[in-house]
């Protein structure tokens, strides 16, 4: 009987016509090709059995089976008013990734911001959540339906600092870090008074972000009171800018920390307001930045959204494969971006 001929990357790049240069670029997700051609390679080296030995090590810690018996359907569930958002667009396309890599496929299931309880199984009957294999639940769902969405009897997986005592495996950046490190390198560069501009209330990692803040502060000698900064939000935009320059006038800080990426923009227009200049008379750290051609620059710790993506869709995996083992809280640790938006201060400022 003739023996199987073995798969390597030289089979791959001559199939497609590509060098096997490009071929282990496009397998270990390295830059430098259109995403057609990537997709076309891994399409191939699925569909020949083809894994990298990161892969194969991967699947083997994970407890994840090699071959999949069939494609499955996953969804992303998430608030249709923050679906286009930076961030949950980098989640979406990480899962995507991955997942594809197993030969699976994931989808979209916006949440109405309108939904109540009341109609939340009208819902999930009109997006067919109990005819999928399984739910990434995104945060900025309120905390209602997020239980209901758990209650489901599907593996789920929250893309989100879990409730107490929940029974369910969750993957997610870590923010409570990124804050720490934010007032780390603000400290190091003589700040000490420092204006914490975000919601501390809407989620649990709002809350969480403005924990760290006060607990980093504490542990350099000051006390973070609630009074001092901005984390009750307004009803409008306008409110919002308004209340922030009141603040800046009365607490005079050498340093602003913007904890949710939307505010970002409206930050830049109050120092402007005001006569404020980033860095010159003002420093800023950006907690949820999402680093763009509009506002280049930004000093902020890196939070890593694609990464949980990827994490996310492996866990998911593993759960299906182990249903009976413990839940488990992952966090991803990233680096942090010095960025252009912070000037060191002398001494005696």
């Amino acid at each position: 009987m003739p023996r199987k001929k073995k798969v390597t990357l030289k089979v791959i790049a001559q199939k497609l016509g590509l060098s096997v240069y490009t071929v282990s670029k496009a397998l270990r997700g390295l830059p430098g090709m259109s995403e057609e051609t990537r997709k076309e390679v891994i399409q191939l080296a699925r569909r020949l059995g083809y894994l990298t030995k990161d892969q194969e090590n991967s699947l083997i810690f994970e407890g994840i089976p090699r071959l999949a018996v069939k494609q499955r359907r996953f969804l992303l569930v998430t608030s249709s008013d923050v679906s286009l958002s930076p961030s949950i667009q980098q989640l979406f396309q990480g899962l995507k990734e991955r997942l594809f890599e197993h030969g699976h496929k994931i989808e979209l299931a916006l949440m109405p911001e309108s939904l109540t309880a009341q109609h939340f199984q009208s819902w999930v009957e009109q997006e067919g959540l109990l005819f999928s294999d399984g739910l990434f639940i995104t945060a900025l769902i309120p905390e209602p339906l997020e239980s209901m969405l758990l209650e489901l009897k599907l593996p789920r997986i929250l893309l989100n600092f879990p409730p107490v005592g929940s029974k369910v495996d969750s993957v997610i950046w870590d923010v409570y870090d990124a804050t720490r490190q934010s007032v780390q390198y603000l400290a190091a560069n003589g700040h000490s008074r420092i204006l914490y501009c975000g919601d501390a209330n809407k989620t649990r990692g709002y809350k969480l972000r403005w924990h760290a803040f006060v607990e980093a502060m504490k542990e350099r000698g000051v006390q973070a009171r609630e009074e001092d900064h901005l984390i009750h939000m307004p009803m409008s935009q306008e409110q919002w800018v308004d209340a922030l320059k009141r603040q800046m006038e009365r607490m005079k800080p050498t340093a602003l920390m913007c904890a949710t990426e939307s505010n970002l923009p409206w930050i830049f227009y109050a120092c402007s307001e005001i006569g404020w200049q980033i860095p010159h008379d003002i420093s800023l750290v950006a907690l949820d930045h999402i680093r763009s051609r509009f506002i280049p620059g930004v000093t902020h710790p890196v939070l890593l959204m694609k990464e949980t993506g990827y994490r996310a869709a492996d866990r998911m995996l593993w759960r299906m494969a182990n249903p009976h083992l413990p839940y488990e809280h992952i966090r991803l640790q990233g680096p942090f971006f010095e960025g252009d938006t912070v000037k060191k201060l002398q001494p005696d400022r």
